[in-house]
């Protein structure tokens, strides 16, 4: 027989005891800041986080999805920039592995199996840009991104800590979704509006850019404060939102699942990212060629495609079919200066290509591109921007910054989590839960979407990245353990 989900105790009275001491600590605590305190933004993320940590020791899942909402909303970051109030997801970060120790020590759970592969690849690569202290020209651009990295690894390897069932994996996309609608309609909101003077509490950004030619626009920034990495980000949900709006069976999830689709392609739109909308493309081909749709779905899916197209503006069609210019030509070959953005990113790119053939083993230093860039650019023809300019290529990025060797540990980090998430995806089959299945198999595409964007804009947000790799990494958890793995949940979701 499977045993139920381990408790904080096997003892009643003991679990009792436990929940006491904790009530007891977060009134102490409450008082304290009430008395030491004057800021009541200060008090109330103190007791926010003491909250979270305590619901965290009490519920694994709370933990979770309060980390996967925090990281992709942004939350903490909103909090300081707008409100000048502390740091909550370093605090937050801290707090989840104190509770997840405590978890450990005080009940039967333990580390998993599935954490030694991600953890491996995370400490190499971190040694790696640890190296280029001793040759990195800047070294204090190599400490500040080494402290990034740390806090990045430690969500990825904490989600892997956390996410041990299905139900979770399920409510960790629900939360995605939920995110989805939120950042997506106030965004759409926004555009449709051109209320741009109004950030929505810091969650709705816009800047005004060039769009295409002489013609200027608000591109939605979303929380993130950049539109081409916000593309990035709400592809991941429209993908998400797709696939659950194809298989879920639940007629609220649906509706839940098609708004955050519809909302999420939209701002996609809106931010004219044409990285995004390439790779947004190319997944949903990927994603109908999957499912193989059938004649009376594929009909609905490309009326709600006409009908969402119907609200982008003009200029995004013209921005989109610039794409062009960057194309070989059998008569004029590639023209990359009849725009100034793929002109500025031919720059960025070729510099840090021509920085990983003079450096192929270690690379100049973990982010110190931006520093050497004007020094590298100038031999190469294209006039260099008079501003630290980073690589619009994620993969260039790593192998300019850590050479080829933290090229090939960053790809063994996404190879192996692209192998996990296929590895459950054959496990559901097998378990003949279809609809986790399907959930594998989105979440699986979501990312691969991501990853494509990414040959387009480097790694400025990496926390979104990190979140990603540690669901996937997580995912062959569930499988672990067969007391605390997936024969434990009901099989309803067979077709």
């Amino acid at each position: 027989m499977l045993a139920k989900e381990t408790q904080l105790s096997n003892v009643p009275g003991q679990r009792a005891l436990w929940y006491i001491i904790l009530a007891v600590v977060l009134g102490v605590a409450s008082g304290v800041l009430i008395v030491a305190v004057n800021n009541p933004i200060y008090i109330l993320v103190a007791l926010l986080a003491i909250i979270g940590f305590v619901a965290t020791v009490g519920s694994v899942e709370f933990g979770l999805l309060l980390l996967v909402f925090i990281t992709y909303t942004r939350f903490s970051d909103i909090a300081v920039h707008t409100y000048d109030a502390p740091s909550i997801a370093k605090s937050f970060i801290v707090l989840l592995v104190v509770a997840i120790l405590l978890r450990w020590g005080m009940s039967n759970e333990r580390p998993t199996r599935s954490l030694m592969l991600p953890t491996i690849l995370a400490v190499a690569y971190g040694l790696v840009g640890f190296a280029s202290l001793l040759y990195a020209p800047v070294k204090d651009a190599v400490t500040e991104s080494l402290s990034n990295y740390v806090k990045d690894a430690l969500i990825a390897l904490v989600v892997v800590a956390l996410l041990k069932k299905p139900q979770q994996f399920r409510h960790v996309i629900y939360t995605l979704l939920i995110i989805g609608v939120f950042i997506g309609s106030i965004s759409l909101h926004q555009s449709l509006t051109n209320n741009f003077n109004n950030s929505y509490g810091g969650f709705a950004t816009a800047e005004f850019m060039n769009i295409v030619g002489e013609t200027n626009d608000y591109r939605l920034s979303g929380p993130v404060g950049d539109p081409n990495f916000f593309a990035q980000v709400m592809l991941v949900l429209a993908i998400l939102g797709a696939e659950r709006l194809l298989h879920d069976r639940s007629l609220f999830w649906k509706v839940i699942a098609g708004w955050a689709a519809a909302v999420s392609t939209l701002t996609v739109v809106f931010t004219y990212s044409r990285g995004a909308t390439i790779a947004l493309v190319i997944s949903l081909i990927i994603f109908f060629w999957v499912h193989g749709l059938k004649p009376a779905q594929l009909i609905v899916v490309l009326t709600l495609g006409v009908a969402m197209m119907l609200f982008a503006p003009p200029a995004y069609y013209e921005r989109i079919l610039t794409i062009q210019d960057i194309l070989p030509n059998a008569e004029r070959g590639v023209n990359i200066h009849e725009d100034r953005a793929v002109q500025g990113r031919a720059s960025e790119n070729l510099t840090a290509w021509r920085m990983v053939t003079e450096n192929p083993l270690l690379g100049v230093g973990l982010n110190n591109f931006p520093y050497l860039y004007q020094e590298y650019t100038k031999t190469l023809g294209l006039a260099p921007s008079a501003t630290r300019r980073s690589p619009h290529n994620l993969y260039l990025e790593v192998a300019a910054e850590t050479g080829l060797l933290g090229l090939t540990i960053f790809l063994l980090l996404v190879g192996f989590a692209i192998r996990s998430i296929l590895y459950a995806r054959r496990k559901f089959i097998q378990a003949g839960m279809i609809d986790y299945a399907h959930l594998a198999t989105g979440f699986l595409i979501a990312l691969t979407g991501y990853l494509m964007s990414a040959v387009f804009v480097h790694a400025a947000y990496p926390r979104y990245f990190y979140l990603l790799i540690g669901i996937a990494y997580a995912l062959p958890t569930i499988f672990d353990d067969t007391e605390t793995g997936f024969a434990s949940t009901p099989v309803l979701e067979q077709k």
